[in-house]
């Protein structure tokens, strides 16, 4: 078993990991475009996402806290373990992870399309450590009752 406030510590860790500094550092926004005009991309939109997912899962650890002293350890792990990886992978270029070379257009397209699946499958492990949670939550409420 393990401290229902050490959870909301650990949500509330996460939540900074992902707080994007440059809007503070740099009067940055969540919302920017790569080209103006027609062709605009909002690429951090994702960010935003999983940073307000990630405030409404903080602020239920709270509230969980306050119902319940303790929750399983296993779960909290497992939580942790598939909405870690999301939250370290936004903040990376995983571009320069890999050598490849702007001549060589497959070398090119193999590299994008590694990293879109690594974007994609880290996403859907986030996504899955909220539903998991909420699940969890729905159980602990529902024993109080």
């Amino acid at each position: 078993m393990m401290k229902t406030k050490t959870t909301f510590l650990i949500g509330i860790f996460l939540l900074v990991l992902l707080f994007p500094y440059s809007i503070l550092y740099l009067n940055s926004d969540f919302l920017s475009s790569v080209l103006p005009g027609w062709h605009t991309t909002i690429y951090p939109l994702a960010t935003l996402l999983k940073f307000i997912i990630l405030l409404i899962v903080s602020f239920y650890y709270w509230k969980l806290s306050k119902i319940r002293t303790e929750v399983n350890f296993k779960n909290v792990i497992i939580y942790f373990l598939l909405t870690a990886p999301a939250v370290l992978i936004t903040k990376m270029d995983l571009y320069t992870l890999f050598h490849y070379s702007p001549n060589n257009t497959e070398n090119l397209m193999t590299t994008i399309r590694t990293v879109i699946f690594i974007r994609i499958f880290t996403n859907i492990l986030f996504f899955t450590g909220q539903i998991l949670f909420a699940v969890y939550y729905k159980k602990q409420s529902r024993k109080l009752t």
